[in-house]
């Protein structure tokens, strides 16, 4: 009894430090940095005419008590993109101060009050432009990356608010710096300028465009250091509560007469939660469809035929942003269980990461497995998804040939990305290997 009351107690004040923790971080513990007519940062106007010889447009930033406006008359011009823009740099102030850049990662939405005065449908473009020392430099700000998103006022209610996520890089200036993929993400931990600037495609003409402030918020800690700090505490309380409880076994043990029963019956536990964690290493805890680690012993034992097909579900994102993660999710559940009833019992399904998925056929040959695929394509077009949306999806094939597990699945990788290129909701096969230079799809 003395150990079972000690046991609740302290499993009660795991329970209150955990809902203390997530009340603070969901009602407290928020950051925030406001920009307005007040900042002390150093704020200017620029237009295609500062930046470029051929520009013509010219604009004017006054700032009062409670705002800024910046007065821009477009104008036509041999450069092609004209535009207004009010740049507020972080690594100057007002009097000439030499700043770092501004670290804004651990924010997470943006407000920005701002729009035109009068009656027009122009857009307003907002960027943050950063700094990464393995391709920027400081004295020359085209190195700097375009985190950005254009909208329309008209179609977003003021103030427009987002999240920092939502920003984009701008695939010219990806392509202009010759930036590799795994630096082409949007970086917000060395920020050096905010710009509130005309869309593109603006008309001559005057515009004035009134910014009150930009205001960003977050959170003083992610969800995912609350949400591990929360995990971390749990599985050292259990581990502890694990050692705790061993002891208390053995001491018990020590005294019974059926200890070498008990220890059978230990074991049998053990090997039963062994069992269950091998599932759940080997399975996608979303769809039940197998992991990579799960498939890896198909590709590693001797099948003399093996065909693969590559699935991915045609513009899966735009269902996420449509209508919702949990949408996506019931869509991807659905999708395997689908493949799974339409395949045949001797093959396997593999959720290879996102949206996409390989379906292995042992002893296949490849226009077997071809077929299967489009069979499975018309299934999928015609099926009636949730929502009523409407989902296609492209197919890889391949057959393995004298070529390693790696360029067996990379061939069948290429064969789906020439499926995308024809218009997606199709069957590509590749009818070579890694080794026949004279491949063809």
């Amino acid at each position: 009894m003395y150990n079972e009351k000690l046991d609740n107690i302290f499993l009660m004040a795991l329970l209150t430090l955990t809902i203390a923790t997530l009340l603070l971080h969901n009602f407290s513990l928020n950051q925030s940095l406001i920009v307005d007519a007040n900042t002390p940062f150093n704020v200017h106007a620029v237009t295609d005419k500062t930046i470029h010889s051929s520009g013509g447009s010219e604009a004017t930033l006054t700032t009062n008590e409670d705002h800024f406006l910046l007065n821009c008359e477009i104008t036509s011009s041999e450069y092609a993109w004209p535009f207004c823009e009010m740049t507020l740099n972080f690594t100057a102030n007002k009097v000439g101060d030499m700043l770092p850049p501004i670290d804004l990662s651990k924010l997470t939405n943006v407000k920005v009050y701002a729009q035109y005065i009068g009656d027009n449908s122009a857009g307003i473009r907002f960027q943050l432009r950063s700094f990464n020392p393995a391709y920027s430099t400081y004295n020359n700000d085209a190195t700097w990356k375009y985190n950005g998103i254009e909208y329309k006022p008209e179609n977003n209610s003021y103030p427009v608010s987002f999240n920092l996520d939502t920003l984009q890089v701008a695939t010219w200036w990806l392509l202009e710096n010759e930036i590799p993929i795994d630096l082409s993400a949007p970086e917000f931990d060395q920020v050096m300028v905010l710009e509130i600037a005309t869309g593109n495609g603006i008309a001559p003409g005057h515009y004035q465009l009134k910014i009150e402030k930009v205001e960003f918020t977050g959170k003083v800690f992610s969800n995912r250091q609350i949400y591990t700090s929360i995990i971390m505490m749990w599985v050292l309380a259990a581990i502890a509560g694990l050692f705790i409880n061993l002891k208390r076994s053995k001491e018990k043990l020590v005294r019974s007469i059926n200890r070498t029963s008990e220890l059978k019956k230990l074991n049998s536990l053990l090997n039963v939660e062994t069992k269950e964690l091998k599932n759940q290493v080997e399975r996608d805890p979303l769809t039940g469809a197998l992991n990579r680690a799960g498939i890896e012993p198909i590709f590693t034992s001797e099948i003399k035929i093996l065909s693969l097909i590559f699935i991915d579900i045609d513009h899966f994102k735009s269902i996420n942003d449509n209508y919702g993660h949990a949408i996506g999710d019931e869509i991807l559940i659905e999708f395997v269980s689908l493949i799974s009833k339409n395949s045949r019992a001797t093959d396997f399904l593999s959720r290879w990461g996102g949206e996409e998925f390989l379906l292995i056929c042992p002893n296949t040959k490849l226009n077997e497995a071809s077929e299967l695929a489009e069979s499975l394509r018309l299934i999928l077009s015609k099926h009636h998804w949730v929502k009523n949306i409407k989902l296609t999806s492209s197919f890889g094939v391949a057959q393995k040939g004298k070529e390693s597990v790696d360029q067996f699945i990379e061939r069948a990788d290429k064969a789906l990305y020439a499926a995308k290129a024809q218009g997606r909701n199709t069957v590509v096969t590749s009818k070579g290997s890694a080794i026949d230079s004279s491949i063809t799809f």
